[in-house]
């Protein structure tokens, strides 16, 4: 948490799935912090806002932790998770502003242009400038990015994800897809099978992937390391678990209790169910040389 002296520039929204519109308002904050020799503090919720407004059940891109490390690592300064909870989301838009520039020092903001707040989202980029004049604060409006005629949006990404296109979700994301989770120790028949693997449980915070074999990667102590992803269920073992298991190329060690996070960057095929482990192990070796190409 910033310290209440430092300036500090509010970069507002859920930013939920950090696409490319959301990474072009951050960028904005932070070209306007530089010129106002400010910090930029990111403002959004904890939790699944649209559960907290609407009660539906959609799931989320990110984790709040996940979420997190993705904006450290576009360069802002602070994060600040409001709660989603009903006293909290009751704020009218003057309140919430009021709540803000109690908590920080705020010299400017910065928000899409369709960025809306306050109980009943009666507040909006307008709300902000009649506020912002008031204090004499600046304020940034930033465009929404789009993809051809289309808004670029979370639930534009939600659907490619969970429908198979990793490649346009990927492209609109400007990084690989990730999950994030624990290795845990699982039955270990993957390196009978000539194949070990690091397994991970997903989230239910989180949507569900495409269930396929993927080709990807994951960073340990710093190093990368490509790796072939089977991402759901295992059914030539009757296993019907939501589950990733990894295989990392040219990696031995033990990674159980180490939190890992896991890159999906090509969808490979669907999961079969197969007559035999040597017909899997066929499949696996013709999967593991697509992993290797360097396309």
């Amino acid at each position: 948490m910033l310290d209440k002296s430092t300036k500090t520039v509010l970069t507002l929204g859920y930013f939920d799935s950090i696409h490319l519109g959301h990474q072009k308002v951050i960028k904005s904050a932070l070209e306007l912090a530089s010129k106002l020799d400010a910090k930029v503090t990111i403002v959004t919720f904890s939790g699944n806002l649209k559960h907290a407004l609407n009660n539906e059940n959609e799931k989320v891109v990110y984790t709040d932790s996940e979420r997190e490390k993705l904006y450290y690592s576009l360069g802002v300064d602070n994060v600040f998770f409001a709660p989603a909870t009903k006293e909290f989301l009751a704020m009218d838009s003057i309140e919430f502003l009021n709540f803000l520039n109690d908590k920080f020092n705020v010299v400017g903001y910065c928000t899409g242009s369709d960025y809306k707040f306050g109980n009943g989202a009666n507040g909006n980029v307008l709300s902000i400038g009649e506020y912002a004049d008031k204090k004499g604060q600046a304020q940034v409006v930033v465009d929404l990015v789009k993809d051809g005629a289309t808004k670029i949006s979370t639930t534009g990404v939600k659907a490619l994800l969970i429908n198979g296109d990793l490649e346009k979700a990927n492209m609109l994301l400007a990084r690989s897809y990730s999950v994030t989770g624990k290795v845990f120790s699982d039955r270990k028949v993957g390196r009978t099978l000539g194949f070990p693997t690091i397994n991970i449980k997903v989230s239910n915070e989180k949507i569900n992937l495409f269930e396929g074999v993927y080709k990807g990667h994951v960073y340990i102590d710093d190093k990368k390391y490509d790796a072939l992803i089977n991402y759901g269920r295992r059914p030539t073992f009757d296993m019907y678990e939501r589950l990733i298991e990894a295989h990392i190329l040219s990696f031995s060690g033990n990674l159980y209790d180490r939190e890992v996070t896991v890159y999906f960057d090509k969808f490979l095929r669907k999961i079969y169910k197969f007559s035999s482990k040597e017909e899997l192990i066929d499949r696996l070796n013709k999967d593991l040389e697509q992993v290797k190409e360097r396309k």
